[in-house]
Parts: C-alpha cells; sequence; structure tokens
C-alpha cells in the first residue's frame, strides 16, 4: 500500500494491472476452474430440491452453449430471466463460451422500467421460464418478455440427457486446455463486453452498466485475494442474477475459484433459506440489510449454526443492528462491505479475524468499527469536495472517487452520462465519505441524500435515524420512515418526513428538539403512505421519494 501527495490512496494498482489473467475471458477462466476435482459438489438448487457437480455442471454449460451458438448465430446480446440456481448460472455461463453478451433482467421491476431496459441493450431474445413468466405477469400484465422468449424448460428437453452426457465424458476425460480447444472456448476477454447490469433505478431510470471480462475477472481476483471466502466455505447464494453482486459472486467467483453454492430463488422466501442453509450446511451469505432484517425477526438461530459469516452492504446497517444480529444468531460473524455495480461491484469489506492465512492479503488490520472495510488490492481511492471538485486530505469528507481494473468504462449510449460520472479518469460514486491512511472507507450517504438547507449539508440518513431514536422505534421487517427534500425559494430546500406511521409533528419536533438536533434538521412536512418505496435489491427508491415530496402539501 502506498500514499500519494497525501490525498490519493494507492493499494498496488500498477502492479495489478498487470496480472495475467486479467484479459482471460470468464467463459475459459470457468472451465480452468471447474474442470478440476470434477466430482466434487459445486451447486444446490433449493426450487428444484436437486445438487450437481462441477464436472456435470460444466458439461450442462457446454450443451448450452452448442444450442445457442446454433440458434442464435446473429444476436449480440441475450437477455435472461432466471431467478438464482443452476439454470440462470448456467445460462450466464453458456453465453460467454457462445462469445455472447448477457443481459439479466429484473423481471421484479415494472413494465416501463422494463422496456426501457430493452431498448437500451437492444436485446430480443430472452431466455427465461413459462413458470416464471406467469408467476410475473400475474403482477405485471404488461411486463415484456422480448420479441423471442425461450423457455429454459424446452431448450433442456431439446438438448435432452444425452446431449450433457456427451459433454461431460470430454469434461471427465480432458485437461481444461483441450476442453477449451475442442469445444472452441475464447481464451481472450480483456476490454470486450461481458455482461450489461442495469443498476436499480434508485434515483431515476435504470442505467445500463457495460461490464467487461476484465472488470469481472479484477473483481474476482481481489475477493480471492482477501480469502474473505475460503475453498471450504459453502456460498449461500439468494440475491438475484439481475444484481451485480448476485451475478458476480454466485455465476463467476464461485466457478472460476471452485466454491459450494447453494442458491435460493429469492432471498425473501425466508423459511426456503434457513431450510436450504441447514440442509446444505451455508458458511457465508452476502445480502442487504433489509433483508437481513427479515432473517433477524423470522430465522430460526437452529437452522443457521453452519452460517460463519455474513456481510451487509448495498445501503446503510442501521446502528445497534449488528451487535443484535451476532447475538441471536451468535456463530455468524456481521460483516459489513461496500460495494457498487460501476465497480463490478465489491470495493472494499471488514474481514473476520479468525480468517486462515492467505498470502496475498494487503490487509494490516482485517476490521475496523464504523467502516466498510480496507479498499481492495489493485485500486486507488481519493476524497473530493462535491462541488468544487478539488482533491481533500484523508480524514475529510467529500465524494468517494476510484480507480482500478475492476471500475467499468461507462454506460451504455449514454455519453452525456458517462462525462458526468468520470473525471480525470476517476470514477465519481456519488457517495459522501472519508478514508484513513489505512484505506479504510467511512461512508456517510449519498451526495443525492443530502439536502443543502440555509447553507449547510443536511445527510438525510442521520436525520432519519434521530427521528427514529426520539420515536423509541424498534426494528420491524418493513421500512417506516424515510426523508427526501423538495426546493424552497427562501432555504434552497426543505426536509419532508415521508412515513406509515400516524405521526403528532408538532410533538416530534419537541422530542427533536430536546435531544439536541438542529431545527434545520427536523423536518417541518409529513406524508403519510402506505408502504415506503423500495426496490427489488431493498433499497428505498429516491426517485418514488423525491415525486411524493415534491407533490406533498
Amino acid at each position: 500500500m502506498k500514499i500519494i501527495d497525501g490525498k490519493i490512496l494507492d493499494i498496488g494498482l500498477e502492479n495489478f494491472n498487470a496480472h495475467p489473467r486479467l484479459n482471460e475471458n470468464l467463459a475459459a477462466a470457468t472451465i480452468r476452474g471447474l474442470s478440476k476435482k470434477t466430482s466434487e459438489h459445486h451447486i444446490y438448487d433449493a426450487s428444484l430440491d436437486k445438487s450437481m457437480n462441477r464436472g456435470t455442471f460444466l458439461a450442462l454449460c457446454l450443451a448450452l452453449k452448442d444450442y445457442i451458438s446454433s440458434n442464435f448465430k446473429d444476436e449480440k446480446r441475450i437477455g435472461i430471466a432466471l431467478p438464482s440456481g443452476i439454470a440462470g448460472a448456467a445460462v450466464n455461463v453458456a453465453l460467454q463460451m457462445a462469445r455472447k453478451v448477457s443481459v439479466n433482467i429484473n423481471f421484479t421491476m415494472g413494465a416501463e422500467a422494463a422496456k426501457a431496459c430493452y431498448r437500451k441493450s437492444g436485446v430480443k431474445v430472452v431466455i427465461s421460464s413459462e413458470k416464471l413468466r406467469q408467476k410475473v405477469s400475474q403482477k405485471f400484465p404488461d411486463f415484456p418478455w422480448g420479441e423471442n422468449f425461450c423457455d429454459i424448460s424446452d431448450i433442456l428437453k431439446k438438448i435432452g440427457k444425452k446431449g450433457v452426457l456427451k459433454k461431460l465424458i470430454a469434461v471427465k476425460i480432458l485437461p481444461a486446455c483441450a476442453i477449451i480447444k475442442l469445444f472452441d472456448i475464447p481464451t481472450r476477454g480483456g476490454d470486450s463486453e461481458a455482461s450489461i447490469i442495469f443498476t436499480s433505478g434508485s434515483e431515476g431510470e435504470p442505467k445500463a452498466a457495460v461490464l467487461t471480462h476484465r472488470n469481472l475477472m479484477a473483481n474476482c481476483l481481489q475477493m480471492n485475494y482477501t480469502g474473505i471466502i475460503p475453498p471450504e466455505y459453502s456460498l449461500h447464494a439468494n440475491l438475484p442474477l439481475f444484481h451485480s453482486f448476485g451475478q458476480s459472486i454466485q455465476v463467476w467467483f464461485t466457478s472460476i475459484f471452485p466454491h459450494k453454492v447453494v442458491a435460493v430463488a429469492s432471498p425473501l422466501e425466508i423459511r426456503q433459506n434457513f431450510e436450504a442453509m441447514n440442509k446444505w450446511k451455508s458458511n457465508i451469505m452476502i445480502s442487504t440489510p433489509t433483508f437481513l432484517r427479515s432473517y433477524y425477526i423470522k430465522g430460526d438461530p437452529k437452522l443457521a449454526q453452519s452460517l460463519k459469516i455474513v456481510i451487509a452492504g448495498a445501503e446503510k446497517t442501521p446502528d445497534g443492528f449488528k451487535e443484535m444480529w451476532e447475538k441471536k444468531f451468535p456463530n455468524s460473524a456481521y460483516k459489513i462491505g461496500y460495494g457498487l455495480t460501476e465497480a463490478s461491484p465489491v470495493v472494499s469489506v471488514n474481514l473476520p479475524e479468525n480468517l486462515p492465512l492467505n498470502p496475498y492479503r494487503t490487509y494490516n488490520s482485517l476490521t475496523r468499527k464504523d467502516t466498510v472495510g480496507q479498499l481492495f488490492a489493485g485500486m486507488q481511492a481519493k476524497i473530493i469536495h462535491p462541488e468544487t471538485e478539488e482533491d481533500l486530505p484523508f480524514g475529510s469528507d467529500g465524494m468517494l472517487c476510484l480507480k482500478g481494473a475492476n471500475i467499468f468504462g461507462g454506460y451504455l449510449n449514454a455519453s452525456q452520462l458517462n462525462f458526468e460520472k468520470f473525471k480525470d479518469g476517476w470514477l465519481l460514486t456519488g457517495d459522501i465519505a472519508s478514508l484513513d491512511k489505512d484505506g479504510f472507507i467511512h461512508i456517510k450517504g449519498r451526495v443525492s441524500r443530502f439536502s443543502k438547507i440555509g447553507g449547510e449539508m443536511v445527510p438525510h440518513a442521520l436525520v432519519e435515524e434521530s427521528i427514529i431514536a426520539a420515536l423509541g422505534q424498534s426494528e420491524s421487517e418493513e421500512i417506516t420512515i424515510a426523508i427526501s427534500s423538495r426546493e424552497n425559494e427562501a432555504k434552497g430546500e426543505e426536509l419532508v418526513l415521508i412515513t406509515t406511521l400516524d405521526i403528532d409533528m408538532q410533538h416530534l419536533r419537541k422530542l427533536l428538539s430536546e435531544a439536541g438536533i438542529s431545527n434545520l434538521w427536523i423536518p417541518k412536512i409529513c406524508v403519510k403512505v402506505d408502504k415506503i418505496p423500495t426496490l427489488a435489491s431493498g433499497k428505498i427508491s429516491l426517485g418514488d421519494l423525491r415525486r411524493i415530496a415534491k407533490n406533498s402539501k
């Protein structure tokens, strides 16, 4: 690790960028990973109650590759609408083998947002399942399925058991290099398109983030270097494949650096998750605080005794929740990480103290309180003033900027947006943070979740925490309080409290004042709603909040 000019943190970026595997194609890397010890268990699919070893999974991917190559010759990008499981993972791998770009469609979003995804990506073919289509159509009757809908069950019937068996024979007897040559698997990926991931759209219409082979290989290598998932650990994978981390960890990391996977179709199916966890002895789970809150309330600790590590990201962990989780699930350490789709996606993570030694780990300290962990190897970071964009010294609060092989090159067909997202080669994350000299990142909130009132920057998240504390609210499954803002001619902006609770605003203002909260931080407007709008990831929909605030009286 080195520090540049006292303002830029550099953790071996130059050396990492020279890593020979960064130019490797994901398909070839997957074959090299899965062809080792082919008889060992690879993935269990809770929806099917079916398990598959490495060799059979690889053979299935190769069979799907042949089908895709024969039937979709003219398609560059192919959509996937499948839950976490064997089929979803195999189709993603097969598309890379067939020199295609995977576009995992968020089937929990509304019809209009989905149409925007098709329009931006140019996807015409979608591989999904009739069962899923019927389920989604009950909620979204107008949900689009592309010009050519392909049922994965029909595809597998056409391939047949014999089709997979033929590939399995080759997988069992041939080394990885021979498999790659025999099946015409691309070996070089580099900066070519691998996957399009649509951002959650928390602040508006989803954006099409283009992730290259280099981006995804870099993040897999970075995660491997931390040692966060030891080789003997089973990963509990329940994040959707249209979620950047859901795809990266379930499909690529666990195939390139083979790990056992316990796949559950949805993080919302709490009982199914805990039953699968108990049956297949899951050791590590990556999730969001929103989902974990439901697990904390409804989960059975007796079924989670194998769980050793829980990593929370995507949003801030509520104060005190880490301690509450570890008290109820004493076998599992609750660790906080940080990532974003544009970083492929993981940037940092706090590590458990009992992890096995790893010669590649750059960390002197494995964890630090009130941080999201230490910056990954092969990255640079700095903090800039969100308005003037001047570089700020360590310890200062400002916008976090990143560089590294895992950082994407831009959004698809969005030149103006890309211009705004990058400055002198640095990715502007939009997150307010500070850096310490050891490379640990302190996230304070989103730039968009601050309001400038009377010349002072007011953080929405801290206002929410203050209100929750003042009202004595306990943890619940549902989010009950959110802060947004709207324009105010006199002050620039004014805060709007959006809540599902019946709140006496006069009483609340009194409580906040008595707690020493600045008057600028106390909302004067309250809007009662049936439900706080959220996205499929569990994060609050900031765009919907702003619309509610703007239209409030």
